[in-house]
C-alpha cells in the first residue's frame, strides 16, 4: 500500500518567520531606495503584497517584459532570504526536524512551497534541511507566488494530500481545506486563533506531530 501524503509549507513550520518576512521588508526597501516611491512602503505585508512589486518593477525596468520583472524581482528577494538563512542559522526549528524524520518512516513528505524552484533547493541546503521531503514541489522564478494555482498543480500531477501541515499563513489552509484535505495548525510562537478556527487541528508542539 502506497504511504499516505503528508505535505507542509516551510515558512512558521521548519524555519521562523523572521527568515521570510525580513527579507520582504527590505525587498520594499529597495524598491523604495531605487524608485524614489514612498508609497510602496504600504505594501509590506500585506496579501496582495505582489500588485506592489509589479507597480515597484515598473518603474525599476520600465522596458522589460512583465515576466522579467517578475524574474528579476524575485531573485532578489529569493537571495535574501537564502543569505539571511545562512548568517541566521539559528532560525531552523531543529526539534521539529527530528519529528520530520520520524514520520517519514509513516508518510510521504511532501514539501509544497511558493518558493522557487531555482532557489528552494539552496533554501533547503543551506537550512540543512536536504533529504528530509521525498518531493519538493515549488513553482518557477517567472511565476507570481499564488496557492490555490500551486495546490492545483500539485493535485493534478501527485493527487490530494491527506494532510497538509502549516504555520502562519491563513491563505494556505483557505485552499487546503477546499480540497478536503486535513489541515493542522502549528503554532510554535505566536498563535493566531483566527488560524486556529481554520484549522482541522491544532498542535502548539512538534511532539505532538507524531499522533498523525
Amino acid at each position: 500500500m502506497d504511504k499516505k501524503i503528508l505535505a507542509t509549507n516551510i515558512d512558521g513550520f521548519l524555519i521562523k518567520h523572521e527568515a521570510f518576512i525580513e527579507p520582504h521588508r527590505a525587498w520594499f526597501d529597495r524598491a523604495i531606495r531605487l524608485t524614489g516611491d514612498e508609497s510602496l512602503e504600504k505594501w509590506k505585508g500585506e496579501k496582495d503584497y505582489f500588485v506592489g512589486v509589479d507597480k515597484a518593477m515598473e518603474k525599476i525596468m520600465p522596458n522589460a517584459t512583465p515576466e522579467q520583472r517578475t524574474i528579476q524581482a524575485r531573485t532578489w528577494y529569493q537571495e535574501d532570504v537564502l543569505e539571511y538563512i545562512k548568517t541566521h542559522p539559528e532560525i531552523v526549528y531543529k526539534n521539529v526536524v527530528e519529528v520530520l524524520k520520524k514520520l517519514k518512516n509513516k508518510f510521504k513528505l511532501v514539501l509544497i512551497t511558493t518558493n522557487s524552484n531555482e532557489y528552494i533547493n539552496k533554501i533547503l541546503e543551506a537550512a540543512k534541511l536536504e533529504n528530509i521531503y521525498d518531493i519538493v514541489f515549488a513553482i518557477s522564478v517567472s511565476e507570481k507566488p499564488n496557492k490555490a494555482s500551486l495546490f492545483e498543480k500539485f493535485i493534478k500531477k501527485y493527487g490530494q494530500p491527506d494532510f497538509y501541515i502549516a504555520g502562519k499563513n491563513g491563505e494556505v489552509f483557505d485552499e487546503c481545506l477546499k480540497l478536503g484535505t486535513f489541515c493542522i495548525y502549528v503554532s510554535w510562537d505566536d498563535f493566531n486563533e483566527e488560524i486556529a478556527n481554520i484549522a482541522n487541528k491544532t498542535i502548539k508542539v512538534p511532539e505532538e506531530l507524531e499522533l498523525i
